[in-house]
């Protein structure tokens, strides 16, 4: 059997850092987010450009329920960038081993994205009329599908580029579905811009 190859140095090469294995379920949240994401692009293009009138009854019991569910996914999403980030060394631990830190992240991170897509049909299908703000909550929940499938993408195909890439999408993905959540509220009660704008 042949033996590693050594360096000149006479020092063994340092191990590529990567992530963890995937499995098909990685291949199926990242069609489901990069799916998502590309859609509610297009459907806020569509509104721009006047295309489709997404204006629907925004005092339908399924607003609420909406609202409700955005910010269930915004306390998950602060719940994944706590234990990604204790996992890291960023946060304290609090005396969880890190098989739970990262079993938690996987798993509760899937709970959350399938609640968010059920979140995203409900803004497809029952919204006020457009507005800024609107246009604001489509777009931060958009870029945050989109980053999480960039992220999936990256584990599945680029392992050591997802090492130190993936951290940084998650974070920013965590913080746009808190944003989605703050917006949504104002989404339902009317324009947060046009409101201040009438303080002034």
């Amino acid at each position: 059997m042949a033996s590693p190859t050594i360096p000149a140095s006479g020092r063994p090469a340092a191990p590529v850092k990567r992530t963890r294995k995937t499995d098909a379920w990685t291949t199926l949240f990242f069609a489901l987010t990069g799916g998502l994401g590309a859609w509610s692009l297009v459907l806020i293009a569509l509104t721009v450009f006047r295309i489709i009138d997404p204006t629907r009854d925004p005092d339908d019991d399924l607003a609420a329920l909406k609202s409700v569910g955005a910010i269930t996914v915004a306390l998950i999403a602060v719940e994944q960038a706590f234990t990604m980030g204790a996992a890291m060394g960023k946060v304290p631990k609090l005396g969880l081993p890190m098989r739970t830190l990262m079993r938690t992240h996987r798993y509760v991170g899937r709970l959350g994205l399938v609640l968010a897509a059920v979140v995203a049909f409900f803004c497809w299908t029952v919204s006020p009329a457009p507005s800024r703000d609107g246009a604001l909550h489509g777009a931060f929940a958009s870029s945050g599908f989109l980053a999480i499938s960039i992220k999936l993408a990256l584990l599945k195909w680029r392992p050591a580029l997802a090492y130190g890439a993936a951290p940084w999408l998650g974070v920013y993905a965590a913080l746009a579905f808190v944003l989605v959540a703050v917006l949504s509220a104002d989404v339902l009660d009317g324009d947060l811009f046009e409101d201040v704008l009438d303080d002034d």
